[in-house]
């Protein structure tokens, strides 16, 4: 067993107060490559302190300000707060979403990756997927499946 925290070699940024490393934490084969992933929610880290994830092969550092995922950085969005895996298309294969029940109503984002890179994102809010358009503070994204 390894334990990992921000002040583990090859984890990017410091510990910082209510960074929430870890706070939550998914896995699957999201890259099709045969060996499960990690994906770590971060919900509250202090993006220019930050550089990168955890230093592995293949590892993705995605903020809303990597391109291709929608949105721009706010700190109340909390962008991360969760992470899931969920086959979303039915391929077969799961996908990393990440939440941020700050945005608005809440959206889940939802990453497509092959290994080390980032194919795309899409991030959904709930009239999105038919159900009634959300309202601040519903806080759609603030829990999913693992």
């Amino acid at each position: 067993m390894k334990l990992f925290d921000q002040d583990s070699p090859g984890i990017s940024g410091a510990p910082e107060m209510e960074d929430y490393f870890a706070s939550s934490l998914a896995a699957g084969d999201f890259d099709g490559d045969g060996t499960d992933d990690l994906v770590v929610g971060m919900r509250s880290e202090e993006l220019n302190s930050a550089t990168g994830g955890v230093i592995t092969k293949g590892a993705l550092w995605i903020d809303q300000d990597t391109d291709k995922v929608p949105g721009v950085i706010a700190a109340s969005d909390h962008f991360g707060w969760t992470v899931g895996a969920l086959d979303t298309d039915g391929n077969g294969r799961v996908e990393p979403l990440v939440g941020a029940p700050g945005n608005a109503a809440g959206t889940v984002t939802v990453l497509k990756v092959k290994p080390g890179t980032l194919e795309s994102a899409t991030a959904l809010a709930e009239a999105d997927l038919g159900f009634a358009a959300g309202s601040d503070g519903d806080a759609f994204g603030a829990a999913l499946p693992h």
